[in-house]
Formats: structure tokens, sequence, C-alpha cells
């Protein structure tokens, strides 16, 4: 593929012979055609696929936060979703065999950043559905501000389903909320990590872990 600066017309846009013009974020490229092959794709490049197919699955839903997660480590071609999802390959985030492939929940990481880590977080079921999660209120005037959002998310394994919870600061230390009645006798998996007020910086993401529901 091959970068080209705009002629006197404009950009090159579209299909010509055995070339494609086209523009992603602000840079034109022009690549030439994918050949067609009527090779069989091997076990191994079935494997991989599959792989792949798997940690794009799990992480699509959630694109608008991965965005902002990674969004103070932001690289100039490349999308926060897309930084999580090769983390999720490269750091053995899908494990097991094909076709038998599932997630490795610890290993994912929703967010990168400049702020503090939220230290010392943890998540418990204080009464029946009732959630609260609690952490070392610590902060500084350099990466850790009072003021810092608090962000939750969580999986629900047994219902394949996402939620994000942002309704703490950094300095409150705790944040308890009530599951629906649906959730009874189901499994979560939670991550958390702070943004600042500027919408930009972020911290490290910490997996919280696995939590049963009563």
């Amino acid at each position: 593929m091959a970068r080209f600066l705009k002629g006197i017309h404009g950009a090159y846009s579209g299909k010509v012979g055995s070339v494609i013009g086209s523009s992603w974020r602000g840079v034109d490229y022009v690549r030439s055609l994918s050949k067609i092959t009527s090779k069989k794709a091997s076990e191994g490049q079935i494997a991989q696929r599959a792989r792949f197919a798997t940690a794009v699955a799990f992480l699509s839903p959630i694109k608008d936060l991965l965005n902002l997660g990674y969004s103070d480590k932001l690289q100039s071609k490349a999308t926060g979703y897309n930084k999580a999802l090769q983390y999720l390959l490269n750091y053995g985030g899908v494990t097991g065999t094909y076709p038998a492939f599932e997630i490795d929940y610890a290993k994912i990481v929703i967010s990168k950043g400049s702020l503090a880590t939220l230290m010392g977080a943890e998540w418990s079921e204080a009464f029946p559905q009732e959630i609260m999660l609690t952490w070392e209120p610590q902060f500084n005037k350099l990466n850790a501000f009072a003021g810092d959002s608090v962000i939750l998310l969580m999986y629900n394994s047994s219902k394949n389903f996402f939620s994000i919870l942002e309704s703490a600061t950094r300095e409150e230390a705790s944040m308890s909320f009530k599951l629906p009645t649906s959730y009874s006798g189901d499994t979560l998996e939670g991550w958390v990590f702070t943004g600042h007020q500027d919408g930009i910086k972020t911290s490290p993401s910490v997996y919280l872990g696995k939590l049963s529901i009563s």
C-alpha cells in the first residue's frame, strides 16, 4: 500500500484497473486489489481466523469505551479499540484450541494511560444483588486527582451482556449499586479505571475478578 499526495484534481478514490484509491483518517492511500485464490485455507489459518473472530466478538460491543480508555495513549493511526484488540491477541487473552476458544478475562486491558492506577480496588456483593466497589482514595497533584471519575465495566458472562457505571470519583473511595433481580444466579467479570475531567487522560485498568450473584 502506498501513500500519495493530492494533485490538482484532488485525491484519487475508487477502483481503476488493479488498484484502489481510498482515504482513512485524512490520509490518502492507493493499494492493489487482493488476489483471488482457490487455495484452501490450512487448519492453522482457520484456527487463527476463529481466534481473531472470538476476540472481535467480545470487544466490539464496548468499542466506544475502549476508545476512551486508550485515549491518552492513542497513536495517530490506531484507535483504542484496535489497541485493545491487539493486546488481547498478543498477550494470551484468547485461550483454548480450535474450535473451543475462550476469553481469559484477567488478560483484558480496557484502558492504559498516564493517570495513577486505582489502588486497592475490590468488589463484593454486600447484600443480595447489591454490589460494593471500594478502593484507596490516594491522590496527588500530578497524576491522581480527587475529581477523577471512576469507571466500572461489568460483563455478565451468563447473559453475554456489558454494563458501564460512572457514578463516583477517586476521592469518594467507594461506589455501590443495585443489580436487576434478573441477575440472580449470574456471574460477573469486572474492570475499573479512572478518567480525568479533561476527557483525555485515563489510568491503566484493574481487573476486579469474578463475582457470583446470589
